[in-house]
């Protein structure tokens, strides 16, 4: 494995990682709040733009700037409005299914990423399918409770699926934005003021609610910082290195890091069929790392996707 690769491996974790908080944070601030899915997509963006422009500030001062020319503003702004789509559909979805039947659903989007790189003539190797293959297994295993979904609510079931293509489209829009881009930290910022941009055109429309007790505004805080501008920043770094969907692939280890937040946070007990899912997942990803020895490798961009 190259520096790349294993710089690209150790971004797609944490991104994970910081994703792997949003369904917890979320049940918990709907638990403690009378707030609707657009409020907190809005206060999400709102808090988590100056955030991430405040630490680039930080970043930049007393040392050498850091070339942002190469930054397209027009493209990053444009994978701003995705992600707001995507964002409004997952907080949507949220109020409608359980936490872990949104999981399932989300995570046909790394399958979803290697079917339109088929579709746009990449090549995507049998690795990367035995991969998709056991991660699918993988998170269907780790969320057991799929099974009770309520089949009528077929609004929060297209929701979540929705959500998943967007996020995909977004990986491969990333993988061309970001290419050869060196301030990716600026482009992050870019795409988080497009959301937030979509999302504030809304609000006219219905209003906002503001937090009005403390476990809110934590949570809010929480879902800024450690759910949006770690991960969002993480990914895009990760879809640099090693390709959209190597990343996304990589990135189903996302459900067994949820798993372990919501047994940690909220006391779920974790069942003996979600440790065989969770092996199946952190297996996969494993095998996306592999490869055969002594064979140079020529074409990484593509040998995933």
């Amino acid at each position: 494995m190259s520096n790349r690769e294993r710089e690209g491996l150790i971004w797609i974790l944490a991104s994970s990682a910081g994703f792997s908080f949003i369904p917890t944070i979320v049940k918990l601030i709907y638990a403690h709040s009378t707030f609707e899915p657009m409020d907190l997509a809005v206060w999400r963006f709102l808090l988590a733009v100056p955030l991430m422009w405040l630490l680039i500030q930080i970043r930049d001062r007393g040392r050498t700037k850091v070339d942002s020319r190469s930054v397209s503003v027009r493209s990053s702004l444009l994978m701003g409005v995705l992600f707001a789509f995507a964002a409004l559909a997952a907080f949507f979805a949220l109020q409608r299914l359980p936490g872990s039947t949104y999981v399932v659903l989300f995570f046909t989007y790394p399958a979803m990423v290697v079917l339109l790189s088929l579709i746009l003539g990449e090549k995507t190797g049998p690795r990367a399918l035995l991969a998709m293959a056991m991660a699918l297994v993988g998170v269907a295993l780790t969320v057991p409770d799929f099974a009770n979904v309520d089949a009528s609510d077929l609004i929060g079931i297209g929701l979540a699926l929705f959500n998943a293509l967007i996020v995909a489209v977004y990986y491969l829009m990333a993988r061309r934005a970001l290419a050869g881009v060196e301030d990716v930290s600026r482009a992050s910022t870019y795409i988080m003021f497009g959301t937030l941009l979509i999302l504030s055109l809304l609000v006219p429309l219905r209003g906002l609610q503001f937090p009005q007790n403390t476990e809110t505004v934590f949570g809010l805080v929480a879902v800024a910082s450690l759910g949006t501008v770690l991960p969002v920043f993480a990914v895009n770094l990760a879809i640099q290195r090693i390709g959209p969907a190597r990343a996304s692939l990589a990135s189903t280890i996302e459900p067994v890091m949820a798993m372990i937040v919501a047994m940690a946070l909220l006391g779920e007990i974790i069942v003996g069929l979600q440790w065989l899912g969770a092996a199946l997942i952190v297996g996969s990803v494993i095998i996306l790392q592999l490869r055969p020895r002594g064979k140079v490798n020529l074409n990484l961009a593509h040998e995933a996707g």
